[in-house]
């Protein structure tokens, strides 16, 4: 590989993790089309030379931007780039203090599984819950928060490939946001 074609293999790169903070290795060399090894050597590159940071969480190394995303953007990046918390998430936005058997109805996935993912939002305060009786209810925390957060960062349009969602996130956010 010439060292003009390398400089535009790491341009792609550093602007897909620009404009998606949080990919993991194997999602960025599947949407640029290059092989494993050669995007491992491309983000060492870009990493030695402080473009990008690359953090490691329980078998993914994550890409970012350096010092463009926060600590707690992060953290949230790492759970909203999984495909069913960020399911989750977006079903509550829509369906607040929804109880686990009305989530359960929605996604085609085991109970204990959504009880994991639950759990994990929870401990990354994204949701909380409220209990009424015997029945608990899951929300967000902070709508307004977590609808800039999916606006700045995009996590859906690569973790589920939806296009359309960010209209309706900018139209919501921009008329109760204020």
């Amino acid at each position: 590989m010439n060292k003009s074609s390398e400089l535009e293999t790491q341009k792609k790169i550093f602007l897909l993790i620009s404009n998606h903070p949080g990919l993991h290795l194997n999602k960025i060399a599947q949407l640029l089309s290059i092989n494993r090894p050669l995007t491992i050597y491309h983000l060492r590159y870009l990493e030695k030379h402080g473009l990008i940071i690359q953090v490691k969480e329980k078998g993914f190394t994550r890409c970012y931007v350096s010092g463009k995303v926060g600590i707690e953007d992060k953290k949230k990046l790492s759970i909203l780039r999984q495909e069913i918390p960020l399911k989750i998430v977006l079903f509550l936005l829509e369906n607040p203090y929804s109880k686990h058997k009305e989530i359960l109805e929605k996604f085609d996935i085991a109970k204990s599984t959504l009880s994991y993912h639950l759990k994990k939002l929870i401990k990354h305060g994204i949701i909380n819950t409220s209990e009424e009786g015997d029945d608990k209810g899951y929300a967000i925390i902070s709508e307004k928060e977590i609808i800039r957060f999916l606006i700045k960062y995009k996590p859906s349009r690569i973790a589920l490939g939806l296009k359309d969602t960010w209209a309706d996130f900018t139209i919501y956010g921009e008329k109760d946001m204020d």
